[in-house]
């Protein structure tokens, strides 16, 4: 399954790196895309193994709150 996030305070790689970080150690999570000028997340994911609510909790105990983008 895939889904894309925005999540307002990407502003550098620091940041991509840290959510790419924290996204990845979820055991479902097969991929993590970051676009800082867009400050969108594009997650690629087992659905069966990780929940859409499991994935934004991630991000925002890493300090980047984020919400599905429409």
């Amino acid at each position: 399954m895939y889904i894309r996030l925005n999540a307002p305070d990407i502003v550098c790689n620091s940041c991509a790196n840290a959510i790419t970080n924290a996204l990845s150690k979820l055991d479902g999570v097969q991929r993590v895309a970051v676009d800082i000028a867009t400050k969108m997340v594009d997650v690629h994911f087992d659905e069966g193994k990780v929940t859409v609510q499991a994935i934004l909790q991630r991000l925002d105990d890493a300090g980047f709150p984020a919400t599905v983008a429409s």
